[in-house]
């Protein structure tokens, strides 16, 4: 089994590369209902709509325009590239909707911007061509 770490990773937020990335989550998810009924002897589930999140991490760049630009509310393009953006690398893409913007930091350490989106529709996984 081949493994990578995210040394290489590059998102892309609206068509730009957003510099700095220390951490990219992606999590894809559905739903499920509960059709257990009395007197059944193991419980019983159909799912239902499937969806996605992503939590984005990078260093503040506070000279780079599209690490400043992004706001919550915004609706952007997604590409997410874990073993970077070279021909047949995996990557993940699709329309999100940015929840929350958050600038922290510490006295002793680096500032940082993280991002949570939620996909608007399908989550697409693909090899770079």
């Amino acid at each position: 089994m081949a493994r990578h770490t995210l040394k290489n990773a590059v998102t892309k937020l609206g068509g730009n590369v957003i510099d700095g990335l220390r951490q990219v989550d992606i999590e894809e998810t559905v739903g499920d209902v509960d059709l257990t009924a009395a007197g059944d002897t193991w419980q019983d589930h159909d799912t239902t709509i499937p969806g996605w999140t992503a939590s984005l991490s990078y260093l503040a760049d506070h000279a780079a325009g599209a690490n400043q630009t992004l706001r919550a509310g915004d609706v952007v393009t997604f590409e997410g590239y874990t073993e970077g953006d070279g021909s047949g690398k995996t990557y993940y893409s699709g329309t999100v909707s940015i929840l929350s913007q958050k600038v922290g930091g510490s006295h002793d350490g680096e500032a940082t911007r993280e991002y949570s989106a939620k996909g608007k529709g399908a989550l697409n996984i693909a090899a770079v061509a």
